[in-house]
């Protein structure tokens, strides 16, 4: 915040010591305080930090052991680390990772849980990410040593288990958000739950209990839409083309329920066009519908936090390159050229 009686108008974040309430209050900044959410949120800036240091070495080397903080907080593979506890958010019996990592930030009944499968994943995308990147940097210098590169050698090892760990966490992870987060209706699957659980997706997993729903709006789209962000490679990994045609015309129609125009304003139509990318895998024609959502996005929701952190330049790189696959549409679901002219 800003001081409006300052003509320097100072910055300052009311959250420091001593008045600290994201300490004691488990509802401030997402339960920070408490280390919940620290992958989902904490993912995006390492995912950042992959990209720069690929276009900028340099800022890569000098800023690696700050970005070690953030991993080392969320998913620390280093079993000597005194300050850090190894794995914090991951479950390894599952699979999956929980939000609140080995202890619950709550008092519910039914225990730990995780709401966004996919950011999860892509948390530890971008961990195997920056583990690549900076190993590659490392080796570049190993092999071009000086005397002021002693460092470079341990660090190049350092940057191996990031992206081997990465790849194993987000990997686990994968497997884990098909089996308990994607629901298919179709008795040619191996369904994690009873029949009577007709939705396509978990919106929220517990460690007694899935149900369809979010912590911050009622909507049907926002289950949906949770397990689907942010649109980066490992989707073609994670989401299935056929459940995603499934999926499709449901988050379209809730898209349409939902009032005031909360998809647009949101950042949820940007989803929506991913998706409609990801289930399209059958024909160039039904790619075009989607391109046109992409482009229908008001330039300005790109840039509030609705955007989630994408652009449309990354929106339609995404769509661009999802593969083109020749499998038959599903009986449950219409041709999507169909299901925008209706």
């Amino acid at each position: 915040s800003n001081d409006d009686d300052d003509e320097s108008s100072t910055g300052h974040c009311n959250n420091t010591y001593p008045n600290c309430p994201a300490l004691t209050d488990v509802n401030e900044d997402f339960g920070n305080g408490y280390y919940n959410d620290h992958h989902f949120h904490y993912g995006y800036h390492v995912y950042a930090a992959a990209i720069v240091a690929q276009y900028d070495p340099e800022w890569g080397k000098a800023h690696f052991p700050h970005m070690l903080l953030y991993i080392r907080d969320y998913a620390n593979p280093f079993s000597f680390d005194k300050f850090f506890t190894p794995y914090r958010q991951k479950d390894w019996w599952l699979g999956s990772s929980w939000a609140s990592g080995i202890v619950s930030a709550e008092n519910s009944p039914h225990g730990r849980n995780q709401e966004s499968s996919s950011e999860a994943i892509a948390a530890y995308e971008s961990m195997a990410l920056f583990g690549k990147v900076m190993k590659d940097i490392f080796a570049n210098n190993n092999n071009n040593k000086n005397e002021d590169d002693d460092d470079y050698e341990e660090a190049y090892e350092t940057a191996k288990l990031i992206e081997d760990a990465g790849n194993l966490l987000m990997t686990t992870e994968v497997e884990a958000a098909r089996r308990y987060w994607h629901v298919w209706s179709s008795p040619d699957h191996n369904n994690a739950y009873p029949s009577k659980y007709d939705k396509p997706v978990v919106g929220m997993l517990y460690e007694t209990m899935a149900s369809f729903q979010t912590w911050f709006a009622p909507y049907p789209l926002v289950s949906y839409g949770i397990q689907l962000m942010p649109l980066t490679p490992i989707v073609e990994e994670r989401d299935d083309p056929e459940w995603a045609k499934l999926l499709y015309p449901k988050y379209q129609q809730s898209c349409k329920d939902a009032p005031d125009d909360f998809c647009v304003k949101n950042g949820w139509t940007i989803v929506q066009a991913g998706l409609c990318a990801t289930a399209a895998a059958a024909s160039k024609e039904e790619k075009s519908d989607c391109f046109q959502q992409a482009l229908n996005v008001p330039e300005q929701v790109y840039e509030t936090d609705g955007g989630m952190g994408n652009s449309q330049s990354n929106t339609i790189w995404f769509i661009a390159t999802r593969p083109i696959n020749n499998a038959s549409s599903t009986a449950d679901a219409p041709p999507l050229h169909k299901i925008h002219t209706d």
